[in-house]
């Protein structure tokens, strides 16, 4: 009777019944800490990590199966394991990183409990290790079930095996928690799980990075890699942030250093953002003694540090290493060890900000007046095109996104005063002083490649040759003014060609390209030029003023043109046209290092050059267009590398024409075909560099009571008009680097592919929404 009423006792009666004290079961006790100690995936992947960097490692892969869940893989190239230490790995409070609760006073290791991979052989269905020293001859391979040796398969032996491995250690757990049924379902989905693993992994590259530490993480099933850093030890911390975070969060990074402390017993480095940049949450990577942990009370003292800096609802991204005196640190006051507790925590979290904000004030300051960042990173994969014809515009209208500059209105020319503009014409290449000189005109026009209709070429002009009566030296001299290329509209197509070299030669072009930057240059508006000399002018993209090195595009340009219409090239005529030995002769006297006195050097170079065009002639009038007459000795026309031009069509500047016959001479590869045909084109493109007018002479100043009034006024009014006549040239030189050049960099005219070398001479000046949150702050 006395069973029957205790077994029906109520729920609440029965809890409350005394139950003797009993020994827990060990299996039940290691199940329980191994629930303290593993969470999730990333808990025991945070560990393994750390164990493969107490090793040495300076490469580890991590290879994770729906999230960990099902398989989490590590591999290091670290220390590995000594066989005869196998048997001990998985057992609990066994380690080779302690052996005094002393220790801890000067821990320098992650791992000092031996808690870690007993915990994971406690939850999971499988775990296997391989691992190999230096010194050995092979690896070895041990499986564990519930902290101890396990056989591979039932009735086979449990001891370590030989095997074939790398230097290193391999851990593979597979099914996690599948004896926590609990757990497993608390879990999130298995892409949660892998970004959770994925985080922890970057942040261990970030700090490991600019040590020599490379990290790898990949998902089983693709063989593409989501992490992937360097392990060099060249590569810096910012480097591996510019990795895995992205330019956009790199460049606006400030780097945090010298922060020392001797009497708090601290020093502290790091990267933060500046207060250009924010998100909508706080980034903090903080490692203590290199330990990955959580700090609160820093994140709660960066956060309020930049309140003041953002805009509301902004947060900052910040990486901070911290190094601590071990004997003031207590590593041992979390399971999981996110945490640790540290002397003068207040004192040292103050010194930090006050750095931080110090670092903050300076780097502010100084990005207010210069913004000089290259263009092309920050730019997106796609750019939107947009209509030249309107503003551009975000999809939410935000007036930073709005461009509100006009080319067809307003360009950098017409900011200046116009001056005074001389009728006269400088010649490009002068005759000698005494010397008498006349100038005929030089009918240059498009013709097709068989030359049929050069009659009809005659009535337009251009530069002309000058010859010298005295010693039949020619120069050249602009005949007419140039006129704005009307034939724009005309597309440049390419060539059949059937030579392998010249495919390979496109191809390489191709595989060069940098995308964005393509963008920008089919899609630009020219704002002007700044410094000829330099080779320097401006361009719009959307909402970014870039600053450009315009010889480097056009010369690559040039380049392009060449080949892309190589074969077919159309050609301009030269009437008269000019001879070759006084072109020649003219580019070796104006050589540095050939002496001016030692005529009949120069004479032998000469007929040596001229001879050995003449003997390829055929060959660079079949496929560039330029034209050598054997018998006369004559250069009868030039490659139109913009056809539908008009007078300025042949691009190639007229003034480097000697220099030009010199450089196809000295510096074309006549033996290799592939080689030959890519130096032509160089020099070619070379030749079709701008020639900015030379500045003006110096001239000694003379007390004005020497000289007499009427010859004071003469030389003024000479220095006048050459003032005028090199501001006329350099004028004109300007619109044809626009109209000429820049205009047919369009998809739908030149189609110009510039390369990643080309970047480099690219500088983003200005953008409006930075500018927008400078004034914003103001």
């Amino acid at each position: 009777m006395t069973n029957d009423v205790e077994h029906e006792l109520p729920p609440e009666a029965e809890s409350s019944r005394y139950r003797p004290i009993k020994r827990l079961d060990e299996s039940v006790v290691n199940r329980i800490a191994a629930g303290e100690i593993i969470h999730r995936p990333a808990n025991a992947l945070k560990e393994l990590i750390e164990n493969s960097l107490d090793a040495g490692a300076t490469l580890i892969r991590v290879t994770l199966k729906e999230g960990g869940i099902k398989m989490l893989q590590i591999q290091d190239n670290g220390s590995g394991i000594q066989p005869s230490d196998l048997p001990l790995l998985c057992e609990r409070f066994a380690t080779s990183k302690l052996r005094d609760f002393g220790d801890l006073e000067s821990m320098s290791t992650f791992g000092f409990r031996g808690e870690a991979l007993a915990s994971i052989s406690y939850v999971t269905a499988s775990m296997n290790v391989v691992s190999k020293t230096k010194h050995q001859d092979c690896a070895y391979r041990a499986y564990y079930a519930n902290g101890s040796l396990a056989p591979p398969k039932p009735g086979q032996s449990s001891d370590p095996k030989q095997c074939a491995g790398t230097d290193g250690t391999l851990i593979t757990a597979e099914d996690l928690f599948y004896n926590v049924p609990q757990r497993r379902r608390a879990l999130r989905s298995a892409a949660d799980e892998y970004n959770r693993a994925l985080d922890v992994v970057s942040k261990y590259a970030v700090h490991y990075g600019g040590r020599g530490v490379g990290f790898v993480c990949r998902k089983a099933s693709s063989n593409a890699t989501d992490l992937n850093t360097p392990s060099s030890p060249t590569t810096s911390t910012l480097e591996t942030i510019r990795i895995l975070h992205g330019n956009a969060v790199a460049r606006e990074l400030v780097e945090l250093k010298d922060v020392v402390n001797e009497n708090l017993g601290f020093q502290c480095q790091g990267w933060i953002s500046g207060a250009n940049w924010s998100s909508k949450r706080t980034t903090l990577l903080c490692f203590i003694n290199n330990r990955l942990v959580d700090c609160p009370l820093l994140k709660r003292s960066i956060e309020a540090l930049y309140a003041t800096l953002l805009p509301k609802g902004g947060h900052p991204w910040v990486y901070i290493s911290i190094s601590i005196n071990p004997a003031n640190v207590d590593v041992n006051v979390h399971p999981t060890k996110k945490e640790v507790h540290f002397l003068h925590e207040d004192e040292i979290v103050e010194a930090i900000c006050q750095a931080a904000q110090n670092k903050l004030a300076g780097a502010n300051s100084s990005r207010t007046f210069a913004f000089s960042q290259a263009v092309l990173p920050i730019l997106a994969s796609e750019v939107r095109r947009t209509d030249a014809s309107g503003p551009v515009s975000s999809s939410k209208g935000y007036p930073q996104h709005l461009v509100r500059v006009d080319a067809k209105t307003r360009t950098l020319d017409a900011m200046f005063t116009p001056t005074a503009r001389s009728t006269g014409k400088k010649r490009a290449l002068d005759p000698a002083e005494g010397q008498e000189s006349f100038s005929s005109d030089a009918l240059m026009a498009e013709t097709p490649t068989t030359m049929e209709d050069e009659s009809a070429a005659r009535g337009q002009s251009t530069r002309s040759f000058a010859d010298s009566s005295d010693n039949g030296t020619s120069g050249l001299s602009s005949s007419v003014k140039r006129s704005r290329p009307t034939g724009l509209g005309v597309r440049i197509s390419d060539s059949d060609c059937s030579f392998t070299s010249v495919r390979q030669l496109r191809a390489q072009i191709a595989k060069a390209q940098h995308r964005n930057l393509t963008e920008v240059v089919q899609n630009h508006t020219f704002v002007g030029v700044v410094d000829l000399h330099k080779g320097l002018s401006l361009v719009q993209h959307e909402t970014r003023l870039l600053l450009v090195n315009h010889d480097a595009m056009i010369r690559e340009f040039a380049y392009q043109l060449v080949l892309r219409q190589f074969g077919s090239l159309k050609r301009i005529r030269l009437d008269p046209p000019p001879k070759l030995d006084d072109l020649v002769r003219l580019a070796l006297e104006s050589t540095a290092g050939v002496p001016d006195d030692d005529t009949q050097s120069v004479e032998s170079t000469k007929d040596k050059i001229v001879r050995l065009l003449l003997d390829n002639a055929e060959m660079i009038e079949e496929y560039f267009s330029i034209c050598l007459n054997a018998e006369h000795r004559t250069l009868e026309a030039l490659p139109s590398l913009l056809p539908g031009s008009g007078l300025n069509g042949t691009a190639i500047e007229l003034d480097r024409l000697p220099q030009l016959l010199l450089r196809l001479a000295t510096r074309v590869d006549w033996e290799d075909e592939q080689e030959c045909f890519d130096t032509i084109a160089r020099q070619l493109a070379y030749s079709c560099l701008p020639c900015p007018p030379p500045p003006p002479p110096f001239r000694p100043a003379v007390p004005s009571a020497s000289i007499e009034e009427g010859i004071a006024e003469a030389i003024q009014a000479e220095d006048r008009d050459k003032q005028n006549e090199r501001e006329e040239e350099e004028e004109s030189i300007k619109k044809r680097v626009q109209h000429l050049w820049f205009d047919s960099m369009a998809r739908s005219r030149g189609k110009y592919v510039p390369s990643k070398a080309t970047n480099e001479f690219v500088v983003q000046v200005a953008n409006l929404p930075d500018l927008y949150r400078v004034f914003e702050r103001c």
